[in-house]
């Protein structure tokens, strides 16, 4: 018998996400775990000013933005003040990892039991595709380095996994959307990352490596493949530390 496959009923609107975001995906997987877990009716997501703020618009969930950056932040004290809500982040590399580095820092050192979900497009989308110190390719043009990333004026990226699995944390993993392979995988990571908070096992971060053919001035497909191609090997995927049983 066939499979019918339908959107998520957690999904009531459209977003403005560019042709070819995998912002949108990200979004799907999102409610597609939240729904599969039967927690749609206990969620609290909190979005970034950048991109990430098209899903309040557009997901049935209880949403709030926080200033750019501090969604980990804005996060922690929901948990704490409802503690059997369910709390995730939907936010991107440059409010993650630069302007909020400091607020991931921390709530990982705390080990905080949110669901914290980061795009990482190699670039600030939102505002017109600057340089993200944290994960611009060293040789990537940007309107903010115009003749291309060099490791002596602005560094080289860093694999924020490496750095968080330090920390005593329940789960970091990272996923991608370049194939539907590892978009399967991807929301296999989500979906546990919501499980760790149903739990209360602590806190999990799920970082995805994302396109951007808007700024990247790429083809979808071109932008698909870049992800594959180049971000892969800055920024191995898989996981990087579980704390618990072994991922369904």
């Amino acid at each position: 018998m066939n499979k019918i496959i339908s959107k998520p009923e957690s999904i009531i609107g459209i977003t403005g996400y560019c042709p070819g975001c995998g912002h949108g995906v990200i979004q799907r997987l999102i409610a597609e775990s939240i729904e599969e877990l039967g927690i749609q009716d206990n969620i609290i997501n909190v979005v970034d000013i950048a991109c990430s703020y098209w899903s309040m618009d557009t997901m049935n969930f209880d949403s709030i933005a926080g200033p750019h950056g501090r969604c980990a932040a804005v996060a922690t004290g929901i948990k704490k003040v409802r503690p059997k809500t369910n709390v995730y982040v939907h936010a991107g590399d440059g409010s993650s990892y630069v302007i909020g580095l400091s607020e991931t820092i921390f709530t990982a050192l705390r080990d905080v039991p949110i669901t914290m979900i980061v795009v990482n497009n190699g670039i600030f989308g939102m505002t017109g595709g600057q340089l993200n110190l944290a994960t611009t390719p060293l040789g990537d043009k940007t309107v903010s380095s115009p003749y291309g990333r060099n490791s002596e004026n602005y560094g080289s990226p860093i694999n924020m996994m490496e750095v968080l699995k330090n920390y005593d944390v329940e789960f970091l993993a990272r996923g991608a959307l370049f194939n539907g392979k590892e978009i399967n995988k991807t929301k296999r990571y989500i979906k546990q990352g919501f499980k760790n908070q149903i739990n209360n096992k602590g806190f999990s971060l799920i970082e995805i490596l994302s396109n951007c053919p808007t700024n990247w001035k790429l083809s979808p497909i071109e932008a698909a493949d870049k992800v594959k191609e180049v971000y892969t090997k800055i920024f191995p995927l898989g996981v990087y530390k579980d704390r618990g049983e072994k991922n369904e």
